[in-house]
């Protein structure tokens, strides 16, 4: 899914005046960015709790924490960063992007992570080498790159209760199965929930969720090597029309990723075949 901003800034109040320049040249050049004069009206009457960790561990491509002696004092900006390092963590890549104002140390943020010093930087200078570092190839997790090729690590299926005996599935209908293999040798895998992804986006969306009936997992979920679990979703009268706005040569799968930043991708199935079941 396509992220609501480019770019999320954290920054204590007493540095604003420098973040305001860097922020408005970002918007003059068309950057989609988190900017809190930016966001008024939205905030306004908002849980800033609830919501800025959306913002800052999900909504973005980058966060550029403004680290700075008063940065580290202030109780919102050590919120905010706490979950861009859980994103950071979470995903295995490229997200935080660190500049600083003097030579504070913010824990979680490693030394030897790279960061720009504002000393000698103005704030066109910054504005220039964030739409250089946007306009770079999009940085895939370290894991996903050196990640093992294995097959039928996830697998989905259709069932209806018409045809296929013993289904679990929910008044009789139709219900997607999911199963996860931890086919990784080695080391036991967190595995996150699976979601489920088109090949053709509808309405600019290319991956939805559905509703389990038989959840009795926390996510991330620990599997040892060899362990599989399954999940059963059953499709309700409302998710049968989402599939059949889908055009019908549009395919679905699978994905489930680790916590390291492995994803794997299930076989794939048509639309057409869904839909067809429901009608059986």
């Amino acid at each position: 899914m396509e992220k609501k901003y480019d770019i999320t800034l954290s920054f204590a109040g007493e540095d604003r005046e420098y973040v305001d320049k860097v922020a408005n040249l970002l918007k003059e050049n068309e950057v989609s960015v988190f900017y809190d004069k930016f966001e008024e009206a939205d905030l306004w009457g908002k849980d800033l709790g609830i919501h800025f960790d959306t913002i800052y561990r999900k909504s973005a491509r980058y966060c550029i924490p403004f680290i700075s002696e008063n940065y580290k004092k202030k109780i919102w900006t050590n919120y905010e960063i706490r979950n861009a390092i859980s994103r950071a963590i979470e995903q295995n890549e490229e997200y935080i992007l660190p500049v600083r104002f003097d030579d504070t140390e913010i824990e979680g943020i490693r030394p030897t992570l790279g960061f720009l010093d504002l000393r000698t930087k103005s704030p066109e200078e910054l504005a220039n080498i964030i739409l250089k570092k946007l306009n770079s190839e999009k940085t895939i997790p370290v894991a996903q790159i050196f990640q093992e090729q294995i097959s039928d690590v996830v697998h989905v299926a259709i069932y209806n209760s018409f045809f296929m005996g013993g289904a679990k599935v929910v008044n009789g209908g139709v219900s997607l199965s999911i199963r996860v293999t931890n086919k990784l040798k080695g080391d036991y895998r967190y595995f996150y929930q699976p979601s489920f992804r088109v090949t053709i986006p509808l309405n600019g969306a290319d991956a939805f969720q559905l509703v389990q009936t038989d959840n009795k997992y926390s996510f991330p979920v620990k599997m040892e090597y060899g362990q599989e679990i399954t999940f059963n979703f059953p499709i309700s009268n409302g998710q049968i029309k989402f599939f059949e706005d889908l055009d019908k040569n549009c395919e679905f799968y699978a994905a489930c990723s680790t916590t390291i930043g492995e994803i794997f991708e299930s076989n794939r199935l048509t639309v057409k075949s869904l839909i067809e079941s429901f009608h059986f």
